[in-house]
């Protein structure tokens, strides 16, 4: 078992690498850094709603969906991913987690 785990994030648009992820077990952390080296910075869950509902979020976003995970996600941080094509993934922490520790190899597929 790895205390730490570093992957690369796969854009589920174009499967270029959209972000690095580091996942400590513990004490628990998780770091996600763009490629071009700045640390993404998750915001809460309320927050990505209110610029959905104010139609302020990059990107071309499902409503539906989008909506559907911050429901089951209220109280989780959320990620904005932008990957070099223009593709913006949002994932909740949780699943960047559990793509990371599942994924066998380098990267890690965000789905």
């Amino acid at each position: 078992m790895a205390w730490t785990v570093r992957k690369q994030l796969l854009c589920p648009a174009c499967g270029d690498i959209i972000a690095e992820a580091v996942h400590r077990r513990f004490p628990a952390t998780l770091t996600v850094r763009a490629p071009a080296g700045y640390e993404v910075m998750p915001r809460r869950s309320a927050a990505v709603e209110r610029e959905l509902l104010a139609g302020e979020l990059p990107g071309d976003p499902d409503p539906d969906t989008l909506r559907e995970m911050l429901l089951r996600h209220h109280a989780d941080l959320i990620y904005e991913l932008t990957c070099p094509r223009g593709h913006v993934t949002y994932r909740a922490a949780p699943a960047v987690v559990r793509a990371v520790r599942a994924a066998p190899g380098a990267w890690a597929q965000l789905s």
